[in-house]
């Protein structure tokens, strides 16, 4: 039996809100820096009971957001299991790192690995193991915009997981199918996709508690982009309720973000500074450097907006700083033009 990782995606739950063109930015995935494995924690009476180990180590890290590490786990397992021919742990470990890859927006990459998984599934006649690589290769497409296939791939993954009645494979279909509905605008039909992945996640108790937050978190996405904020807050806030109890670190400072966002909409903007502040807190722990500067920038604009334009200034020069440092083109454009308008006073209006 191999361990799934219960594949989540940090960049399907943010960029399926439509961000406001001048003042906030998209947040991207972490990217840790210090490896945690610890090598005693490896040690196994046997190669397979060590792979294991190491796959369980691996998963732990990409679920707290730790993708460097996690990768550097899986390469180890995958390594172990090439040397025992053990086909199916080479496949589920191949789907684990296509899937941080992903994440990484390390796309090349990505399918390089899942294309691999997939060879190896299909062989072996793998229905549950080879719907989730088609999602995990749907969602690649997804965010590279390739919606035709990724909506054709992520339906071969609900035949298949149907076929097979695996419920967890079954309601990450419905998530990606609702996601790409949600990313054409398609929004009735995102939340029709939405509303059968939570029923089937809410009621699946071999499941996930992280897929029912991405569902949950998603769902408030759409709304967002219909305009119904305090909607999207109802169920932004019972994600982030999931997101604390599991300890996704990751997680929380993206929905924090999002909640900023639907805060602002609200004209709550004193509150959507809390939540940026909260936000940054959890993505500097995590070493999420690049996240941090475009919060930075997020808060930049409410500071101007507030006519708090010391703070604003302030905002805006660190997210420079960290921007120029990670090489974020998009991060540093957006404070740059902040500290032009301040400069020229052609300040955001109040």
């Amino acid at each position: 039996m191999y361990s799934r990782s219960y594949h989540f995606s940090y960049i399907a739950a943010i960029t399926i809100v439509l961000w406001p063109s001048v003042s906030v930015q998209a947040i991207s995935a972490p990217l840790a820096v210090e490896p945690i494995i610890n090598p005693r924690r490896t040690q196994a009476t046997n190669p397979k009971a060590q792979a294991d180990l190491l796959l369980e180590t691996g998963v732990k890290q990409h679920r707290q957001g730790l993708f460097r590490e996690a990768i550097q786990a899986f390469e180890q397992a995958l390594a172990i299991r090439q040397q025992l021919g053990d086909k199916p742990g080479i496949g589920e470990t191949l789907n684990n790192l296509g899937e941080v890859y992903g994440e990484m927006g390390l796309q090349p990459k990505a399918l390089e690995v899942l294309r691999q998984a997939l060879a190896i599934h299909r062989e072996i006649g793998e229905g549950s193991r080879t719907a989730r690589t088609l999602n995990l290769i749907g969602f690649v497409n997804r965010v590279a915009d390739n919606f035709s296939e990724a909506m054709k791939l992520h339906q071969e993954a609900l035949e298949l997981a149907t076929t097979a009645n695996d419920q967890i494979e079954i309601g990450e279909s419905f998530h990606n199918i609702a996601a790409v509905y949600g990313e054409q605008g398609n929004y009735a039909k995102a939340i029709e996709f939405y509303q059968q992945a939570r029923t089937i996640r809410t009621a699946t108790k071999e499941g996930d508690r992280r897929d029912l937050g991405r569902t949950l978190n998603n769902m408030g996405g759409v709304y967002y982009n219909i305009g119904d904020f305090n909607r999207a807050m109802e169920f932004y806030h019972q994600a982030l309720a999931i997101r604390r109890e599991i300890g996704d670190r990751a997680g929380v400072g993206r929905l924090l973000n999002n909640m900023a966002l639907a805060s602002r909409k609200l004209g709550k903007d004193s509150q959507a500074l809390i939540y940026f502040q909260q936000a940054m807190i959890m993505l500097e722990a995590i070493g999420d450097k690049t996240s941090v500067g475009r919060l930075l920038n997020n808060m930049g604009a409410i500071y101007e907006s507030l006519g708090q334009y010391a703070k604003a200034l302030e905002s805006y020069e660190r997210a420079l700083k960290i921007a120029r440092e990670g090489g974020d083109k998009a991060g540093e454009n957006t404070a740059m033009e902040g500290i032009k308008r301040l400069s020229s006073g052609q300040i955001l209006p109040q």
